[in-house]
């Protein structure tokens, strides 16, 4: 059975993996990234890394990077974050001349979305949207098994969707993105803000204790903790992030009429604590009705794996492999 090889290019670490036809992971290695050494360097410890966890049935490479690569040349046209000289950077190209095996690549986020349709909560499905709830917002979108790049290849940009045109600036140029009120940082920062005015429900609230009587301790996990313990100050606190979270995916499901909408990120690790709540808010004419009741919005389930995964079924299709 031919086989790939996945990798998954991060700021600290580089992973690969060895995938077959069916998804199984074969074998798997990692090496620093060492950022610092320039995109050259990076590249050739890519292609070390590959040539170190192929297989005599190896047929191709695929690469997810953070920054945005050519779909179809595998050049950088956006610098990688923390690899300063990546923009422009022909990675594919130099990845087949070193290793002979033919290499696509993608943004990390989409191959996630990928990932999750091949194997994980989206499976089967016609039109998936993936939201990855960190630091930011990050989006992708499925259709039919193929990710949806945009016309410049920046599509899927849904953690800058305005839901606030008076709202908090975001370092996008943009005012009131939803990222600003419904991200894991978003969270933390209006914990923060809350506890930190005071009041005797602040002070008599789990979330206090558990932030050791500090707001500046307060974060998203701290808030998900206090919720998931039966704190209604807490609660409180989430269901606002969430409603102006379901606020901008609902905008999202109306344009692109999903099948499914995945949840994924840091914050969606809290499972039903966040994503029930965004359920409900959604059907709370968040969302056009008819379109919400036929989506299923669910939690990510391939973790850490899911742009390794997604990155293996690019590598089949530049092989000419139909999986």
């Amino acid at each position: 059975m031919p086989d790939v090889v996945a990798v998954d290019l991060g700021g600290t670490n580089i992973r690969a993996a060895r995938v077959n036809e069916r998804g199984e992971v074969l074998a798997r290695d990692k090496t620093a990234t060492l950022a610092e050494s320039g995109m050259g360097a990076v590249a050739a410890r890519m292609a070390e890394l590959v040539n170190k966890v192929r297989g005599p049935e190896t047929i191709g490479i695929g690469v997810g990077t953070p920054g945005t690569p050519d779909p179809d040349t595998g050049v950088m046209k956006s610098r990688a974050v923390n690899i300063p000289d990546s923009q422009g950077y022909p990675l594919c190209p130099e990845l087949t001349r070193i290793t002979g095996l033919p290499a696509g690549a993608d943004n990390d986020g989409n191959l996630a979305a990928l990932g999750e349709y091949w194997l994980g909560a989206a499976r089967g499905e016609h039109i998936v949207l993936l939201f990855t709830l960190g630091t930011g917002i990050g989006g992708a979108c499925v259709i039919d098994g193929h990710v949806y790049h945009g016309h410049s290849n920046l599509g899927t940009e849904f953690g800058h969707v305005s839901i606030d045109y008076n709202g908090r600036p975001c370092p996008c140029g943009v005012l009131g993105c939803v990222e600003q009120y419904g991200s894991a940082a978003a969270v933390g920062r209006d914990a923060r803000e809350a506890l930190a005015a005071g009041g005797k429900d602040a002070r008599a609230s789990l979330l206090w204790k558990l932030c050791g009587g500090d707001p500046a301790k307060a974060d998203a996990k701290l808030v998900c903790d206090a919720v998931r313990d039966g704190d209604a100050y807490a609660g409180a606190l989430l269901d606002r992030n969430c409603d102006y979270l379901a606020t901008g995916i609902g905008a999202l499901m109306n344009a692109f009429n999903p099948s499914c909408v995945i949840l994924g990120g840091g914050m969606a690790l809290a499972g039903e604590i966040v994503v029930g709540r965004v359920r409900t808010f959604l059907g709370k004419n968040r969302a056009y009705a008819p379109i919400f009741k036929d989506a299923r919005i669910v939690a990510a389930t391939l973790g850490d794996d899911a742009g390794l995964i997604g990155a293996a079924r690019i590598a089949f299709d530049k092989a000419g492999v139909k999986v």
